[in-house]
């Protein structure tokens, strides 16, 4: 098969790198990937973790709502796919997922699916979530298929009537478990956290990722200040990268904190860091299931995040992490002051996420079930009678995948 996996953006973030290890998975099958992105993009890493894929760079998608460039980039995808004639497109991320899918659907690309991620209008209100849903709406009538990251992200889509008359597979988003359970803290960790040679390790906080409003950096930092004035040993470790960077620098250093903040940007190593850290944290206000937080768990690490739909699927509160209500500072301040001094909570957390069963997040068996639903789709299409010129929309029963 020749397959078009089409992202808004191509860094080094949890979506992304979903992406790249399912492009993988595919490359190693033998079938032919391009990857085609906007103008945010590290080649260099997406070429590391997908061997052997082509990048295609659409420079006008950008993350923005801007109605020329927003035309422009459906004209040159469209205009891409034509001259590719891909037996698959796979959408990902929020403007890639519109644009794309209506520009396969003119392109006339046999097998349409969407990887859902994240939902853009979850956390809205008013104009902005009726904008965003009415697109997602509109976007689904040219959808073969949904895949989801998690249970609850199926849920939110299909009580707004996305999908419902779609195939709908749930394909967990998969990584090296044994790289997590197995890791042990960088070498260097006393510079890392700004210690002088001869320092205990002081209690570390740690929260892996990237630098983007969602993740909430900046008001994470303005929140926990009183937690950090309590406890002066605590360190807070950022592991990540992002155009927030310069802004979550200067709060740091505005806070006085910069000795006790470490903002290390983009990691190779993030089971090290995870290793490093005694209590784990996630800050989104609007998420799939995050890689991160499935990362702390492999690991065996205490978490505390706030409520994010289908979280469920992996934590159950009190037993391998802690559920603040989403925006709930207060309680969340709590629950992380409660960690630091109540050693025995801390390690009755971290025995509960390392008991956490963690197999249908195997990064392996994310390949193996994508290509499955390709196939499952591509059936479909090939016992109908519709041609690229005059698609008819399938419109079978919701499974489970």
């Amino acid at each position: 098969m020749r397959i078009v996996h089409i992202l808004t953006r191509l860094l080094r973030a949890g979506s992304e790198e979903n992406t790249l290890l399912t492009c993988a998975g595919q490359l190693a099958e033998g079938h032919e990937v391009v990857l085609m992105h906007g103008h945010e993009v590290v080649p260099e890493y997406a070429l590391i973790r997908a061997p052997g894929a082509e990048l295609l760079e659409i420079p006008e998608l950008t993350r923005e709502v801007r109605l020329r460039r927003d035309v422009a980039a459906f004209r040159h995808i469209r205009r891409s796919l034509c001259q590719l004639e891909p037996d698959v497109v796979h959408t990902h991320q929020s403007k890639a997922g519109i644009v794309g899918r209506f520009a396969a659907s003119a392109a006339g690309v046999p097998v349409i699916v969407h990887g859902v991620h994240i939902l853009s209008f979850l956390g809205e209100t008013g104009a902005r979530r009726a904008a965003y849903l009415g697109l997602e709406l509109a976007a689904a009538q040219v959808t073969d298929a949904f895949v989801y990251v998690s249970e609850g992200m199926k849920a939110a889509c299909l009580a707004q009537g996305i999908g419902t008359r779609r195939r709908n597979y749930v394909v967990r988003s998969g990584f090296d478990l044994r790289r997590f359970a197995e890791a042990v803290p960088p070498d260097d960790w006393s510079e890392i956290l700004r210690l002088s040679p001869r320092e205990k390790k002081p209690p570390v906080i740690a929260m892996l990722a990237a630098l983007e409003p969602r993740k909430r950096h900046l008001e994470l930092l303005r929140r926990l200040q009183g937690v950090l004035e309590r406890f002066d040993k605590v360190r807070l470790v950022f592991a990540g990268e992002g155009h927030l960077r310069e802004d979550i620098q200067r709060s740091i250093i505005a806070s006085g904190m910069q000795q006790r903040v470490a903002l290390l940007g983009f990691r190779e190593d993030p089971e090290r860091i995870i290793a490093m850290a005694d209590i784990c944290i996630h800050c989104s206000d609007k998420e799939g299931l995050p890689r991160s937080v499935l990362q702390y768990l492999a690991a065996g690490r205490p978490t505390i995040m706030f409520h994010l739909p289908g979280i469920e699927e992996v934590i159950t509160d009190g037993i391998n992490g802690v559920i603040v209500p989403q925006g709930d500072w207060q309680k969340f301040n709590e629950a992380l002051a409660t960690l630091i001094t109540d050693e025995k909570a801390r390690k009755a957390l971290a025995v509960g996420a390392g008991q956490s069963d963690l197999r249908r997040w195997d990064a392996a068996s994310m390949a193996a079930q994508t290509l499955a639903a390709y196939g499952d789709l591509r059936n479909c299409r090939s016992s109908s009678t519709a041609v690229r010129e005059g698609r008819r929309r399938f419109a079978g029963p919701t499974i489970d995948a």
